[in-house]
């Protein structure tokens, strides 16, 4: 006998249906040029610093001065989203972060970097990104639930989480491309550019509706007493913090393991990208996997992959070596994020998803000026191949979270195996 019930759910759509889609195809294209741009400014930041100072520190610094203001304003962002639009409250992060991109770029094109006094010009300029991308993070999360219907969820992530990844693989790309015919001032340029494709989408689109705020504790602290409380919520979160954490020597340690091999900036670039390369075609399947397999086994894959990647880009006695496993380490990245992150997407009530995912931010990119500062001065201390090691134990770390998640049925009710 047919259960009519069960037979009336919607089915998933397939991925050419998500990006033909109105309302998720505008926001995808619009996030993946963002990204891309971010990806290029990371590049090209990293390269202009280290070029400026020689210094592997003082690139980690760049990630200290993107991400402090995350670390502050993070957390009440979260709260303005659980009161506000979220699409809006995106709209002006994104405005902010494209007026400090546009004010360097003007600086690099008026003067050029080579006489820029110092590097304090770019880290003021990744600051600036930084307060928007403090709002921007969690808003970017919060609000996938709102463009897609409930069955496409896991998809709808993966994909969202695709967008950084061909980014990352496009962005440095370019980023080498224009670095090598044109500099780093149409680099800059490229980067300001890119925040108005999604400004731009963010204008077209129309989300879901949701509830109204309810009268409850709406503040910050009401996020928090959730995390404490919920052990499952705390476990995803450590989970992420591992994922994000374990993938900066990408970014931080490129440049100096490009330069161990002689290769310079083209190098860097093609590092950063073979991340983002295997990483893209991961984030296809990603969902699906985590459908099949459940979120605790995809993470617990993807921290023992990018273990690997990192190790294999460590022992590397070649160049292609290295990319192999600069490429390991983005297959694994994916698969750790879409993992602890679907989990936390269906277990966290709507009403603080903004506060939790604005902690889901912190976690997952607030420790980067830690995390970038160590792998820095690891790197300048020991060498770059020595400085992985911290990596690598961070992201074995998240493998030990995922494993306790498995013994928690009730991290997640929609993960039945």
């Amino acid at each position: 006998m047919i259960d009519h019930a069960e037979s009336a759910q919607p089915q998933p759509r397939t991925t050419v249906q998500l990006l033909t889609d109105r309302t998720f195809g505008p926001w995808f294209v619009g996030l993946l040029t963002s990204n891309a741009g971010n990806w290029l400014f990371n590049v090209t930041a990293a390269v202009v610093v280290f070029r400026l100072s020689g210094s592997a520190l003082q690139v980690g610094l760049v990630s200290v001065a993107q991400f402090v203001p995350l670390v502050v304003l993070g957390p009440f962002a979260g709260a303005w989203l659980d009161r506000f639009d979220r699409r809006r409250i995106l709209l002006a992060s994104q405005v902010v972060s494209a007026s400090a991109a546009s004010a360097l770029a003007i600086a690099a094109v008026v003067v050029g970097v080579d006489a820029f006094p110092g590097a304090w010009p770019v880290l003021l300029c990744a600051f600036g990104i930084g307060l928007g991308q403090a709002v921007a993070a969690p808003a970017l999360n919060a609000l996938v639930p709102a463009l897609v219907p409930d069955a496409d969820l896991e998809s709808g992530v993966a994909l969202t989480s695709l967008t950084f990844n061909v980014g990352r693989a496009l962005g440095p790309a370019v980023s080498g491309l224009l670095l090598a015919v044109s500099g780093p001032e149409v680099a800059f340029v490229a980067n300001a550019g890119s925040f108005l494709v999604l400004i731009a989408a963010l204008l077209v689109i129309r989300t879901q509706p949701r509830p109204g705020p309810e009268a409850g504790d709406r503040s910050v602290r009401a996020g928090l007493r959730y995390v404490r409380s919920d052990r499952p919520a705390l476990l995803l979160l450590l989970g992420v913090a591992a994922v994000g954490a374990s993938a900066d020597p990408a970014i931080t340690l490129s440049p100096p393991m490009s330069a161990e091999f002689e290769g310079g900036d083209p190098l860097t670039a093609a590092f950063v990208s073979a991340f983002g390369i295997a990483a893209a075609p991961t984030s296809l399947i990603a969902g699906r996997l985590t459908r099949a397999w459940g979120g605790w086994r995809i993470a617990a894959a993807g921290g023992l992959i990018t273990a690997s990647g990192l190790a294999t880009v460590a022992l590397s006695p070649a160049v292609w070596v290295a990319v192999l496993g600069f490429g390991l380490t983005g297959s694994g990245f994916v698969l750790g994020v879409t993992g602890f992150t679907t989990l936390l997407q269906r277990r966290v009530p709507e009403e603080l998803r903004g506060r939790v995912f604005a902690l889901w931010s912190v976690a997952f990119l607030g420790n980067r000026p830690l995390v970038a500062a160590i792998d820095g001065a690891a790197s300048d201390a020991f060498g770059p191949r020595w400085a992985m090691l911290f990596a690598i134990a961070v992201a074995l770390s998240g493998v030990l979270v995922a494993r306790r998640l498995r013994d928690r049925p009730a991290a997640a009710a929609d993960d039945r195996r």
